[in-house]
């Protein structure tokens, strides 16, 4: 879980930046990929990895496609249930039920 002085503009810059490099892709191929112009693609992405620049949504959920990940991915507070999340994403709607439906198996009062 982040600190409690830790922003979500810099979670999130955290998260881009991590699972950019997991890609193996620069900021300029990021930003780029997003429709960003390719002279200041690098500046904007390095902007939002920082966190001195927070993206509108719409610019999130188009970063969260090239990158492969939930939108929610980025915002996430917790390090466990982001990476649940990316788990999620990246399997079938079948196996997406059959994960909800475990989890609500494991809810307090449910059986």
């Amino acid at each position: 879980m982040i600190k409690s002085s830790q922003s979500l503009s810099s979670l999130f810059g955290q998260r881009l930046r991590a699972r950019r490099l997991a890609l193996g892709l620069s900021q300029e191929a990021v930003g780029v990929a997003i429709g960003i112009d390719e002279s200041c693609s690098r500046t904007r992405i390095s902007r939002y990895e920082t966190g001195a620049s927070e993206p509108a949504m719409d610019i999130s959920q188009l970063l969260a496609k090239a990158l492969g990940v939930p939108v929610g991915y980025f915002y996430c507070d917790d390090d466990l249930e982001a990476e649940a999340l990316l788990i999620i994403h990246a399997v079938s709607t079948d196996q997406k039920r059959r994960i909800v439906k475990t989890l609500r198996g494991c809810l307090p009062g449910d059986a």
